[in-house]
This record gives C-alpha cells, structure tokens and sequence, in this order.
C-alpha cells in the first residue's frame, strides 16, 4: 500500500502538493460518494421493509461536510492567518438556500392542495422550523412529547439533516477562527514569526480531536438514554463531522493506492452498503453503531484505486456516479416531498414499477432544477457582495414563511363551517340520544364543526395544560379542576393514563356542578395498577403505589373515577392477595394489577366509578392515518372511516371486565363508554356533526363535552352515594 498524492491520481498533470495540505482538486469519487448515500436514503424511504438501515446514507453526508468543509478552512487560515466568516457563510448561502428556499415554498402550496386539512399546520410548523434550519430540534422535543410521538411525518420532516448540518457550517469556522486568534495571540506574545503550517494543523487537530471525542462520547450515552431524542439533535451528531475533519487535515490531498488501499476502499464501500441493508429502525442510533458507516465513509475518502474495473474510486467516479452525486443534493430535497404526497394523489403509488417511475422523475427533476435554477444563483455576480448574499437569503426565507401561512389560513377560511356549533340540540352524542328529534345521527346534514385539523390538534393541545404527569415524571404530580375549594363538598379523584385525562373536559363540568374538586392523578402511557414496588420498579408503577395509599388515606376524596386504554403490556400480579372470589380464578396477572386499586379503595369505603374502555378505531390495519384525518379525505362518504365494533375491540378490557367481577360490591359503579359512538355493530367516525376522535384512540374534546348530560346520569349512583 502506497501514499500517493491524490492530484498524481489524475490525467491533470497537476503538481504534487505539500505534505499534510488540504485538498487542491476536485476529487470525483466523492461525488460517487454522495450518489451511494443519497441513492441508499432513497430506496430506504420509498422500500423501508427492504433497505431497513439506508438512513446511514444521512452519516455519509455528514462526514463528507466535514472532510469538505474543513479541508477548505484549513486552506484559507494557512493562506490568510484566519478565516473570513463573512464570505464562508455567504458561500454556503449561494449554494444550499435557493433550492431548499425553492423544495419549501413549493411544498408549502402544494401541502394545502393535496394533503388532507388534518395535516397542514403541522407541516407549516416544521416548514418555518426548516426555513430557520431548527428543524432536527423540533422533532426532537416532539419526539418525547407524549401526544406527538406517534404524529406522521410531514412533506419537509427530511429537513432535519439540512438544520444539522447549517448549524455545524455556522459554528465550525467560528470554532476554528477563535483558535487562530488564540495563536496568534500566543506568538504575538512571544514575540515568534507568524503562524507556520504544522503550528495550525496541530491546533485545528487538537480542537477538533476534543470536540469529537466528546461527542461521540454524548452520543453513545445519550443514544442510550434517550434514543428519539439522540436521533436528532447536533450533540450526538458533531463527532461525524470531526471524523471527516481528521481526514482531511491528517492525510489532505494524499490518498493510500496500491493493492491494499484498494482493498480498504473496497471495505470502507461495503461498510456502508452493510449498514443499509442490516441495521434497522430498532438499531440504536446514532451512538457506536454509526462508527460502522461513518469510518467506512473515512476509508473510501482516503483509500482507492483507479485502476479500470477493480478499483472503488474508478467506479464512484463514472460519469453516472459523479452525476448523480452531482445532482445529490437536489434528489434528497426532492425526493421526500414525492414520498409523502404520492399516496394521496394516488393509490398506484404503492406499487413497484410506479415508485421506480417516481424515483427517475425525481432524478430528472433534481438534473433539471440543478443545472437551470441552483447553479445560476449560485454563481450570479448580483449576489457576490457578502451584504447582498445575506439580504437576499433573509428575503428568500421570510418569503416562504409568509407564503406558507398564507396558504393554510386562506385554506382553512375557505374550508371552515360556521353554520354549526357546540351548543346545537343535536350535535355530537345529542343527536344519538335524541333520534327522534334529531333524526338520523349518522348521516345527517349538520356539516362538520370543529373542522377535521382542529379536532387533530385537540389530542396534542391538552385542554388542562399540565394535568397529565409524563410517564417519567417523579412523585404523583397533582392538579385540581372542578369547584373551588372554598365552596366544595367533597373531591372526585380521576386516576388512569391518557385515556382518563381525555374525560378532563366532561368531568370538570360535572365536578363544577356537583360542588367537587376534581383531583387529576393522571400519567401518559401509565396503565392504572398495582404492583409490588421494588428498587428496579418503573416510574409509573412507584406513582401508582402511591396514589392507591394517598386515596386510600384522604378521607376527603370520597368518589374515584378509573379509566385507562384496551392497549397495554404485560403488567406483574398484584402486591397482595385480592381476596377475589374463586370463580374469577381465570383472570391472570394485568387483571388482578389493574384491580388492586379498586379492592383498596373499595376497602377504604370510596365510591369506586370505572369507566369501559373505549374502542379503538382503524386498529386491524394498523393505520398511520387517523380518524380526522380518514374524515378530512372523505366529507362526502363518512362511512368510509366507521368501524365495525368487533374490529374495535383490541386488548383485554379488564377494566370493562371488571362489571362482572366486582357486581355485588355496593359502591362499584361501571359507565359502559362504547355506546357513546357505536350502535348495534358500527362506530361512528361523525356523530352530530362531531367527529368523535381527535386520533384513532382518544374522543375528541369537543365531542366528550356533548356526552356531559350522560355521563352524569350514568354517574349519578355514585355521586348520589358520596354526599
């Protein structure tokens, strides 16, 4: 294996540069680099099942930028003793923002044309999050957030790795021009000659060595800790760059050739393609695992051949490669937005040969919109002057802001109904209850009020802010609705996960004329059990145990209203013997969990109101679409999105079960919930001109609030038994 320079590599006649300097030619196989990582994230988005790892393409990228980036760094403070920020960003700014401006204000028109109005403020909100380039951090703080954990992907969700890696082009120069001043500042004082190549090279590797340590470092803990979160922001994602980085100021324009820098190309290339096609969305990423792509990326940066047919940098750099590496950034801008939209043009969009069409349309476009539109821009001499470059991006991005929220008001004034509201005799549950005043519930001529985007945004904007406790949260968290405390009489305690907390709405009301405080002990994905509590027991678990002793010990709680979702895991038995009567022998050990709190408080004497779970729609299929959204794409047929009830019933019910069980204890007291939106074998998607969910699991405020009357007479026994 041999060190050769990599301008030696090429027909150019070009000279050999310094030893250790940064990169003086274009080097055409990272170009066919660029093709191999956008083509492994392309086929993953539209064949997820097949290329289940091609997401490490993203890494690729990441440590291309460096190795880039850097080198052109290095090259300017050995040449100027510093770098010029200014011109440095204003370069990036020519070359990425028209087109992602261009992807963006496009998708913006197009989103509220072909997307359902269940989906247009979500895409708005990361649109203005991937204008400012702070996309990566809001899907990292929705991706822990409880109600938009499972919420779709929007048009731009891809913008994600644009926002990385501007936020590294705005601190990287800062990072490296602040350790030039520091140099300087060191010679000066010691009164030596001005910066020596070797003396820059040193302390750009010492920074940058630090920084990625540490950062690797955080990535590998944090990937750990908390993986939806690590996925996406910068922290866990510097030490790629620096991985390039390293390259480029340790070997700069040489190259290792020969036999066996061929063959570490060739490793460096199927250490990649490896990672597309054997990691999975269940790998953690990106901790140690992304050390297998992204050192290979290092590899085939530094180690190849050119000999025709065997060596790896002779294919990458194939005119086909180096074109589609050219285009490289254009297809991922591009490609997304076609992922997302297709299926809502068309249901042909699943099949095979209508994706392959899809991709070469999107290549085409990516040729195009790169050759007529990103280049000129990018070398218009209008845009040179630093200050112009800077005016033109801050026009571009507000442009596109504003046009993105023009287009979602005018949309949703255009598509409001106001002819309905809340308080209509006949709207949501109401009109099930009076059929013969309201006539048919199901299929009548009311409209649709709130439209289906605001019911959507009902689930993720809690109605008591700070009533459900997270599922991590320390202690049992407490919120009181209901009467004031001054002109109470007596509490209602609501104890449950977010299926308890979707009733807030309905029970404050009846708490508030009842004359009870309501106290909320509600956690997100916290199914209400009992347990035995050790030193490795969940958070949810300890807050259980809890909550069943303080209820139990508060003579003032005098009704406790249980509910919770079909849906849960495998729970642990009890932490005491339920003294159930032999004939309920049957029910195993998440039944016997989830009634420990029910025994116990039926013990301390507490009126005991369990509510049936409620059904679950769109489960069978195991839809991403959700139920809003299945209405926004079929006001003209709604029976497209109702359910047949036996399809709706998914998990174990204990709780609705639990009539059964506890039928002779005088202050159990069951409120069935599935008649509320089913009848006979249906349940409905509209009910009243209600839509009834706000998801595919949860009921939707505004038609909880329409059930109020109901459920207080179904809960009258039990506040009739606490007064």
């Amino acid at each position: 294996m041999t060190s050769i320079s990599s301008a030696e590599a090429t027909p150019s006649g070009r000279p050999l540069p310094a030893a250790g300097g940064a990169p003086t030619r274009f080097q055409p196989e990272i170009q066919g680099l660029r093709a191999l990582a956008v083509l492994v994230v392309l086929l993953y988005h539209f064949w997820p099942d097949r290329l289940t790892g091609g997401y490490v393409g993203v890494d690729v990228f990441f440590v291309i930028s460096g190795y880039l980036i850097t080198a052109h760094l290095f090259k300017e403070a050995v040449k100027t003793g510093g770098v010029r920020l200014g011109q440095f960003w204003a370069r990036r700014i020519r070359r990425l923002l028209p087109l992602s401006l261009l992807v963006l204000l496009l998708t913006a028109i197009s989103a509220v044309l072909i997307l359902p109005s269940t989906a247009w403020q979500a895409t708005l909100r990361q649109i203005i999050a991937s204008t400012l380039y702070v996309q990566n951090w809001i899907l990292a703080a929705d991706a822990v957030e409880y109600s938009k954990a499972d919420e779709r992907a929007t048009a731009v969700q891809h913008f994600w790795t644009l926002s990385v890696e501007e936020q590294f082009y705005v601190l990287w120069p800062v990072l490296l021009a602040l350790t030039l001043m520091f140099l300087a500042f060191r010679q000066r004082r010691s009164g030596a000659p001005g910066l020596e190549r070797a003396q820059i090279r040193a302390a750009f590797l010492w920074v940058v060595g630090l920084l990625g340590a540490f950062s690797l470092l955080f990535s590998i803990y944090y990937t750990a800790a908390a993986p939806a979160q690590a996925y996406f922001v910068t922290p866990t994602r510097i030490w790629e760059f620096t991985l390039g980085a390293i390259a480029a100021l340790v070997l700069g324009s040489r190259q290792f050739s020969g036999r066996g820098g061929n063959l570490l190309g060739w490793a460096g290339f199927l250490m990649i393609v490896g990672a597309a096609f054997f990691y999975t969305d269940t790998t953690p990423f990106p901790g140690w695992t992304a050390l297998l792509p992204t050192v290979g990326t290092v590899l085939v940066l530094a180690c190849g051949g050119r000999e025709p047919m065997t060596g790896v940098h002779w294919w990458l750099s194939l005119r086909p490669a180096t074109a589609i590496g050219d285009w490289s950034y254009a297809i991922y801008l591009w490609h997304w937005p076609v992922v997302i939209f297709s299926p809502y043009i068309s249901d042909a969009a699943r099949f095979w040969y209508v994706k392959v069409l899809l991709i070469l349309g999107i290549i085409g476009l990516s040729a195009l919109s790169t050759r007529f539109f990103e280049s000129p821009i990018r070398r218009a001499k209008i845009l040179l002057p630093t200050w112009r470059t800077m005016v033109a991006a801050g026009t571009g991005m507000v442009l596109v802001i504003v046009s993105g929220i023009a287009a979602v008001s005018v949309m949703q004034t255009s598509t409001a109904d106001s002819t309905l509201t809340q308080d209509h005799p006949c709207y949501g549950y109401r009109a099930l209850a009076n059929p013969d005043e309201c006539g048919d519930p199901f299929e009548g001529e009311l409209g649709l009020w709130p439209s289906p985007a605001v019911v959507a945004e009902q689930y993720q904007e809690e109605a008591f802010p700070g009533c459900q406790a997270d599922e991590d949260a320390d202690g049992v968290p407490e919120c009181w609705l209901g009467a004031e405390e001054t002109e109470s009489d007596g509490t209602i305690a609501v104890f449950g996960d977010s299926h308890a907390t979707m009733w807030l709405p309905a029970l404050d009301e009846i708490a508030q004329e009842q004359d009870k405080r309501l106290l909320v002990l509600t956690r997100s994905g916290c199914t209400p059990r009992g347990g035995e509590v050790d030193e490795d027991s969940s958070d949810c678990l300890r807050a259980n145990a809890e909550i069943i002793d303080q209820v139990s010990a508060d003579d003032g709680i005098d009704t406790v209203i249980v509910a919770a979702s079909q849906m849960h895991g495998g729970l642990g038995g009890p932490s005491r013997d339920l003294g159930l009567d032999e004939g309920d022998s049957g029910l195993d050990d998440s039944a016997r969990a989830m009634y420990e709190p029910i025994v116990a408080w039926l013990e301390a004497d507490k009126e005991v109101v369990v509510f049936g779970e409620v059904p679950r729609m769109s489960n069978d299929e195991q839809e991403e679409e959700t139920l809003p959204e299945c209405v926004a794409l079929n006001e003209s047929d709604l029976s497209a999105c109702h359910e047949r009830l036996e399809d709706t019933r998914v998990g174990d019910r204990w709780l609705t079960r639990s009539a059964e069980v506890f039928a002779d204890e005088e202050n159990y007291h069951f409120v069935a919930t599935e008649d509320l939106v089913c009848r006979e074998d249906t349940c409905y998607a509209v009910l009243g001109g209600a839509i009834t969910y706000s998801d595919n699991s949860h009921l939707a405020r505004t038609f909880v609030q329409s059930t109020i009357p109901e459920l207080t007479d179904r809960m009258e026994p039990a506040l009739a038994g606490s007064s």
